[in-house]
């Protein structure tokens, strides 16, 4: 089978950082604006005596995702940092359950002193950086991402209301008929990509067809099935337009069904036999869409995101 793309779709599967991110979850007042280059949108902090490259991440949930060489880091000087890792949350990919460890730390953001919470899952999750940290830890009344060359023809800004998900992330809820999905943005990834639940709700809305099987790279490098979903009426997501998208058919689809070709009326549909995965009708947009956008702004008091855009 043949990789399609790369794309991240991931939940946590434990109560283990419930206690922690009540801790770190503490209303801080927000003030200020911080600018970062939509490229590459990176702040820097310490852990103790250990500095941190940390890109802020569009979907990331209220945490300080790390690489393990940056645990390492912090763990090899504890009489400065101050605490060790211990056993944490596990994290799903897809089907796939990664180990955690996670622990609370003392940082300073905007010159608020804060205890968040650092998880990390034995794998890296991040290129380029140490880690990567959720805009729901940034206390900040607004996050300005520029790019250093402005697109000429994005004229249109699309707005989105944020739910802070605790699992999940950020993600803005989308009415697709009698059904809806849940929208997520990521300036990482390179193709849009659906979970197995929101490409079935999209295939039954656009009359869409399942074919191109293969693999797709998922969070923290796991390759897992996906396939091309080709739709007969284009999908608008988040307001762009969509004639086919990537959907990872084994992952976070509940019981939605995909409607049937008609022009395979002989064919028989074998599913296997595996425990049901709770639905999670989700659409990762990638920069095959953002690209295309050259200013993001959240606005953190009413977790409100614009995006300015061009026409598609």
């Amino acid at each position: 089978m043949r990789p399609l793309a790369a794309a991240v779709f991931l939940a946590v599967a434990a109560a283990a950082l419930a206690p922690v991110q009540a801790r770190a979850a503490q209303k801080l007042p927000l003030s200020g604006e911080l600018r970062l280059d939509m490229e590459a949108p990176i702040i820097t902090l310490s852990i103790g005596d250990v500095p941190l490259r940390l890109r802020v991440s569009l979907n990331q949930k209220r945490l300080i995702e790390l690489n393990p060489d940056a645990v390492r880091r912090i763990e090899a000087d504890p009489p400065r940092s101050g605490f060790a890792f211990e056993s944490g949350f596990d994290a799903l990919v897809g089907r796939e359950r990664l180990r955690g460890v996670q622990a609370a730390a003392k940082v300073r953001i905007n010159g608020r002193k804060m205890i968040v919470t650092l998880a990390s899952h034995g794998r890296d999750c991040c290129k380029g950086v140490d880690g990567e940290i959720g805009l729901g830890l940034l206390p900040y009344e607004t996050i300005i991402m520029d790019r250093s060359v402005g697109i000429s023809a994005a004229t249109r800004t699309l707005r989105y209301g944020l739910d802070d998900h605790p699992t999940h992330g950020p993600q803005a809820r989308q009415t697709v008929g009698a059904d809806a999905i849940f929208v997520q943005f990521s300036l990482e990834q390179a193709r849009t990509v659906a979970t197995g639940s929101a490409g079935a709700i999209l295939a039954r809305a656009h009359d869409g067809r399942l074919d191109d099987a293969g693999e797709i790279e998922a969070a923290f490098g796991i390759k897992r099935p996906a396939s091309t979903v080709t739709f007969a009426t284009p999908a608008n997501v988040g307001g762009f337009a969509y004639d086919d998208m990537i959907v990872r058919t084994a992952d976070f689809g509940g019981a939605e069904q995909y409607p049937r070709d008609p022009e395979k009326p002989g064919d028989i549909m074998v599913q296997r036999r595996v425990p049901q995965q709770e639905a999670w009708p989700a659409v990762l947009i990638g920069r095959d869409r953002l690209d295309g956008c050259d200013r993001a702004e959240i606005d953190r008091r009413t977790n409100q995101l614009s995006l300015r855009c061009t026409a598609n």
